[in-house]
C-alpha cells in the first residue's frame, strides 16, 4: 500500500519507523503525476493540510486519512463519508499535555504574569496595583468536558477551587459528577465562573460562540483561555471586551487565522499568546502521530 505523507516535519519519526516496518510505502514529495495519485490509497496529515473535497478528488481510489492529533475539523468528513474513505485520528491523545497547560494559563492569568513581565521589562519592580490572585476557591467554568475537560476538573481538586461548572450537551449530569464537575447551562456558566476554558471542536455551531453578547454576560474579574480552536471565540469582539474591561484577561493558543495573529492583541494588557502549544510535548506528539497509525495497520490486519 502507498501512503502518501504530508506535513513531514509534523509527523514524529517514529510513526513514519513504524508504517515502513509494516512494509508501508511512504511518499513525501507532493507532486505526483497522475499515475501516482491513483496509486495513493491512504494519506496521512496533521493539522494544516486541508482535506476538502478538491484534494480528496485527486486520489480516486484513497481509502483512509490518517489525522495526527484529535481535531478533524480541516477534513471534510462528508464527503470521506459519501466515498466511504475511513478517517482515523488519535482521540485523547493529548489531553494530559493540555490539561496541564490549561491549569499553567489559569494561574499565570490570575497572577497578572504578562502585566508584571512587561513592567520588569521596563525597569520597575514588581506592579503592585497588579496583586494576583490564589486558584484555592475559584469556580471554574469548562465550555466542553470530554477527555480534556474532565482531565482538568480532576487535576483541579488538589488546588481546592470551590467549584467546576460544565456546559456539555453530550455528558449527562452523572457522568459529570464523576469527574466532580457541575453540570449547568452556557448561559450560567458564563456569568458564573471566574475562569471560563474551551473544550470543543470547531464546528458550524460553534464558530464565534463567544461573542460580544457571551463576553458582556461574563464577570468583570472573569478570564477567558482558549486551548481548542480558533474561530470559537469572534477574536474582533474579544479585543473589544479586553480594550473596554468586560473581562479581565484572556490566554489564547490558538486563532482565527493561524499562523497570523492579530496585531492588535499585542498592545493589549493581560493577555497571554502562545502559537499553538497546548498540545507540544514529546509525549503528546509521541502519541498523537502513533495512535492513528497503530489503528490503521490494525485495520488493514
Amino acid at each position: 500500500m502507498k501512503l502518501l505523507l504530508y506535513e513531514k516535519k509534523e509527523i514524529h519519526p517514529q510513526a513514519i519507523k513504524t508504517l515502513l516496518s509494516a512494509n508501508i510505502t511512504v511518499i513525501t514529495h507532493t507532486k505526483l503525476t497522475k499515475d501516482q495519485k491513483n496509486e495513493i490509497e491512504a494519506i496521512f496529515v496533521r493539522t494544516y493540510t486541508k482535506v476538502t473535497k478538491s484534494l480528496l478528488g485527486q486520489f480516486p481510489n484513497l481509502k483512509f486519512i490518517l489525522r495526527a492529533g484529535v481535531g478533524i475539523d480541516n477534513i471534510d468528513l462528508q464527503e470521506c463519508k459519501k466515498r466511504d474513505i475511513k478517517v482515523i485520528n488519535a482521540p485523547g491523545s493529548n489531553a494530559n499535555s493540555v490539561a496541564e497547560y490549561v491549569i499553567a494559563l489559569m494561574i499565570l492569568l490570575l497572577r497578572n504574569f504578562s502585566l508584571q513581565v512587561e513592567s520588569l521589562k521596563k525597569g520597575n519592580w514588581r506592579l503592585l496595583s497588579a496583586k494576583g490572585k490564589e486558584l484555592k476557591g475559584k469556580t471554574i467554568g469548562l465550555i466542553g468536558c470530554g477527555a480534556i475537560g474532565h482531565l482538568i476538573a480532576e487535576k483541579l481538586i488538589a488546588f481546592k477551587v470551590k467549584q467546576v461548572l460544565g456546559y456539555d450537551p453530550y455528558l449527562d449530569k452523572n457522568t459529570l459528577k464523576k469527574f466532580s464537575i457541575k453540570k449547568t447551562n452556557f448561559t450560567i456558566l458564563i456569568k458564573t465562573a471566574d475562569i471560563v476554558s474551551l473544550h470543543l471542536p470547531l464546528t458550524p455551531k460553534t464558530r464565534n460562540l463567544i461573542s460580544q453578547n457571551e463576553l458582556s454576560l461574563m464577570k468583570k474579574e472573569s478570564y477567558l483561555i482558549n486551548t481548542s480552536r480558533g474561530g470559537i471565540i469572534n477574536e474582533k469582539d474579544l479585543i473589544w471586551a479586553l480594550r473596554t474591561k468586560k473581562i479581565s484577561g484572556v490566554a489564547l493558543d490558538v486563532f482565527e487565522n493561524e499562523p497570523k495573529v492579530k496585531e492588535e492583541f499585542f498592545s493589549l494588557e493581560n493577555v497571554i499568546l502562545t502559537p499553538h502549544i497546548a498540545a507540544l510535548t514529546k509525549e503528546a506528539e509521541l502519541a498523537m502521530c502513533l495512535d492513528p497509525v497503530k489503528k490503521f495497520l490494525k485495520m488493514l490486519k
